[in-house]
């Protein structure tokens, strides 16, 4: 007897959700409304922030814009089972954010495939995180059987160099003056070439292909002088967790696998992808694996429960909306489980450190830095768990520092913002921080 077909409830979508004219048509309103409410109250009230330009308030409404309003927000737990998160995971990727190109003034890019084959296909050994070990083991045994059938998955990954990052160790030249394209191949560059491996951010479900952060990863590529690789992993809802972790494990183990040191290269990550990096951390101390040599986390999104007050104080303050877990479109329920209701029990898998860091041990962690905004909803939550990683620091001599930076009046993730003054002192500290892991 035929099962009978799912039936999904009818959604409010306020973006398009095929690609036609009057499509496309919605999409331009939708963001003209946005830039043009924007300048009139802009020149009517005058700047949120004396220091906020122009420019700075009509990126910020519109991602609030887009994130308060591209996917209901009252829509009820008990629907959670209703929606079809397959066509929610197509709508994102058709109206994902705008990026920017980079010209040959900022930086240059290009992909390459990370090829999951039996050479770095890992066999997981996390038994103290129970059930979540037990996920990230089943993925890594499907990579591990496609490779053996010799059709193994591929990861495509970004490789940025800002204009002007002096890289070339043989001529000296920035990458702008170089007469060959050696600077955009995965290889090393030398025996010794200390590389940035940036996990991006958009909340495990926008960010595709890395393409929103491409002027973020040339900026810092041009501060610190090193190229920046970034894996493209599998985004929410269509691919949920551990997905997105095992993918930026497979991204690290690709780069040491071409002969990158692991004392050569520092992990970096920005909201979702701040807290990758942390679980990745994690992975590799569970795992005996060799660490990078530091770690740079930029508005980590560390706690997906969201208990910091700062949620509550600093709305209006931040482009991110307020967020309730009872909503099948809260960014953390997208990410761990699609589809699933929220619940108690939901709530104390979220505390698993994979998911959330804040709840793991620190003990044996790289040097860190974390940058956040004064303004940002994450405020709490990342000071706590900072707090916690210094608090456990303080009880081993041998402990690596942790250094904590909050720029006034920004919003989360505001090196986004990389014309701002504050996003170039941050870009600029990330440069310091790489001078001192790679000197210690």
């Amino acid at each position: 007897m035929a099962s009978a077909k799912q039936e999904y409830v009818r959604l409010p979508l306020r973006l398009k959700t095929k690609e036609t004219i009057w499509g496309r048509l919605t999409n331009i309103m939708f963001i003209a409304t946005g830039v043009s409410q924007t300048i009139a109250k802009y020149y009517w009230h005058g700047p949120e922030v004396p220091s906020w330009s122009l420019r700075f308030h009509i990126i910020k409404n519109i991602l609030n814009k887009y994130l308060a309003e591209s996917l209901p927000q009252d829509t009820t737990n008990d629907l959670s089972e209703k929606i079809d998160f397959r066509f929610i995971a197509d709508y994102i990727a058709m109206n994902n954010l705008p990026s920017r190109a980079l010209t040959v003034d900022i930086g240059h890019n290009k992909e390459f495939n990370i090829v999951v084959d039996e050479h770095i296909c890992t066999e997981y050994k996390l038994s103290r995180y129970g059930d979540s070990g037990n996920k990230i083991n089943v993925l890594a045994e499907e990579d591990l059987a496609s490779a053996q059938d010799g059709q193994p998955r591929t990861v495509s990954c970004q490789i940025v160099v800002g204009a002007a990052a002096q890289i070339c160790t043989g001529c000296k030249a920035t990458v702008g003056q170089h007469p060959r394209l050696q600077m955009l191949e995965p290889e090393p560059l030398s025996i010794d070439e200390r590389v940035i491996l940036h996990l991006h951010g958009g909340a495990y479900c926008v960010g595709e292909r890395s393409l929103t952060h491409l002027h973020v990863y040339a900026s810092m590529s041009s501060s610190t002088g090193l190229r920046v690789f970034s894996p493209n992993y599998r985004l929410a809802p269509r691919s949920c967790f551990p997905s997105q972790l095992h993918d930026c494990v497979l991204a690290y183990k690709d780069l040491l696998r071409r002969g990158f040191a692991p004392e050569n290269i520092i992990l970096s990550g920005d909201s979702a992808g701040g807290a990758l990096a942390v679980a990745l951390i994690f992975v590799l101390r569970e795992m005996n694996a060799k660490m990078p040599v530091g770690l740079m986390l930029v508005s980590p999104w560390v706690d997906s429960t969201c208990s910091g007050e700062s949620w509550t104080t600093n709305q209006g303050k931040d482009y991110l909306p307020p967020l309730n877990l009872e909503n099948p479109f809260h960014p953390t329920r997208m990410f761990y489980a699609a589809g699933r209701r929220f619940s108690k029990q939901m709530l104390e898998e979220l505390k698993c450190p994979l998911v959330s860091p804040i709840f793991g041990d620190f003990t044996g962690m790289p040097p860190m830095l974390v940058q956040i905004g004064q303004n940002e909803l994450l405020h709490d939550d990342i000071c706590d768990f900072v707090k916690k990683a210094k608090k456990q620091a303080e009880k081993d001599p041998n402990a690596s520092p942790v250094l904590l930076e909050v720029y006034e009046n920004m919003p989360h993730v505001f090196v986004l913002f990389d014309f701002a003054d504050a996003a170039k002192q941050a870009f600029e500290s990330m440069n310091r921080f790489a001078k001192q892991v790679f000197c210690k």
